[in-house]
């Protein structure tokens, strides 16, 4: 009876032991901070359905390093789902960011929902962040959405974890001009670049693709581009007409702004940022300066616009550059300076609708070649277009006391205006 009740206590002994042994490995399991998720946790969304699934997931961590998380991964799922129960509420009105906050946020450790056809991305701060948890992106700044998230650090840990399999990027990028420059690019290739009014663009992902656009764009720069520039970049190739070039680059999109070159000696600026492919690069903005500040002017003038371009007279103005240029050879004759000058008289009416009126004293003459362009039968919706094939003509020219004017373009064959430009400020 004595040895019974030995073993009875011994076996409840063993019993205590094995469960403090149980409680104390879940313990350590559960602290642990790296999160796996269940197929219950993978939800269409974070919160309801306001923050929707991204393309994409990028984490920055604290030293800088950037890793990408692609939809359909393992890696994305846990990232995920542990979100979805870390952020709890949703403010549509909450406070709003400069982009100069949004900048900095962008220098700290933070988590980044990006999307392919949209760059309204959600930032998820993983760093103090004074009730600024998660931001959603607009094109400008960006406003605060949720004020707090539970288990930061363990968010920030599970991150960091998963990230040692993953490739390690950085954000770096490099601008270059071609030491080359380009008259115009031939009416042949525009259409193998996006035209986004006036600015031609195309995103080039390897060496043989390089080259190809290197031969029709006469690139020529100082830094090597072989095939490993293109083991981690992209190159955004842009050609535009006269134009300084802002890049400013984040992981979701990138953004071109355009102003005027002073007394620049050549029509197309080449220009090339090589670009870290962690960057979303399906999703690039093209602003110009000057149209941003006339936007109001603008939307009012552009139906008067639009009806003066489709009421040029076609027997002083060519309108139909193809055809135009296509029966070029067919020509035999050739028009005085002073028939042209007549002609001309017309081209500068029709540009004041265009840069304004100019003093007809200050009227100059020379005889030039140059590539026709669209300067007075563009419409709104067009970008600056010219056409591949020089022809010699008269150029007028009036200018104002600031060094500003417009030139006239005549073709000494037919007589008709071929085109024009507008210079200065």
């Amino acid at each position: 009876m004595k040895n019974k009740k030995i073993f009875i206590v011994l076996g409840l002994i063993i019993f205590a032991m094995v469960l403090l042994v149980t409680i104390f490995t879940f313990a350590i399991i559960k602290s642990n901070n790296t999160y796996f998720a269940t197929d219950k946790d993978f939800k269409d969304a974070i919160v309801g359905n306001e923050i929707v699934n991204p393309d994409r997931i990028v984490y920055r961590n604290s030293d800088g390093e950037y890793f990408e998380f692609k939809n359909g991964s393992k890696s994305y799922d846990q990232i995920k789902a542990l979100l979805s129960n870390i952020i709890k509420d949703y403010d549509k009105n909450g406070e709003f960011l400069t982009e100069e906050q949004i900048d900095e946020i962008h220098s700290k450790s933070f988590i980044e929902f990006d999307y392919k056809t949209a760059s309204k991305n959600y930032i998820i701060q993983l760093e103090e962040n004074k009730d600024q948890a998660v931001i959603k992106l607009a094109d400008s700044g960006g406003s605060v959405v949720t004020k707090k998230i539970l288990n930061r650090n363990k968010l920030k840990n599970t991150v960091d974890t998963l990230s040692k399999s993953e490739k390690k990027y950085t954000l770096d990028y490099k601008e270059l001009t071609s030491l080359n420059h380009l008259e115009y690019l031939e009416y042949k290739y525009q259409e193998l670049f996006k035209n986004d009014s006036g600015v031609y663009q195309v995103k080039i992902e390897n060496m043989s693709d390089y080259e190809k656009f290197k031969e029709i764009c006469n690139i020529a720069v100082d830094t090597i581009i072989d095939k490993n520039t293109f083991v981690d970049n992209e190159i955004i190739l842009t050609v535009t007409y006269k134009s300084k070039i802002d890049v400013k680059v984040s992981v979701g999109n990138i953004k071109y702004t355009y102003d005027k070159v002073e007394n620049a000696e050549y029509a197309c600026r080449v220009h090339l940022l090589i670009v870290s492919r962690i960057v979303n690069t399906d999703c690039i903005y093209n602003k110009n300066i000057s149209q941003v500040e006339s936007q109001v002017e603008y939307d009012n003038f552009k139906v008067n616009y639009n009806n003066s371009v489709e009421n040029l007279n076609k027997d002083i103005f060519v309108t139909d550059f193809e055809t135009f240029l296509g029966e070029y050879d067919n020509f035999k004759n050739t028009i005085t300076e002073e028939e042209a000058k007549k002609v001309a008289e017309t081209g500068f009416m029709e540009a004041e609708r265009i840069c304004g009126a100019y003093d007809d004293t200050t009227e100059t003459v020379s005889e030039e070649t140059v590539v026709p362009n669209n300067f007075f039968t563009r419409k709104i919706s067009e970008g600056d277009m010219t056409y591949q094939r020089k022809i010699d003509v008269y150029v007028f020219s009036r200018v104002d006391s600031m060094g500003n004017g417009v030139s006239i373009y005549v073709d000494k064959k037919s007589g008709k205006i071929v085109g024009g430009v507008a210079f200065g400020d």
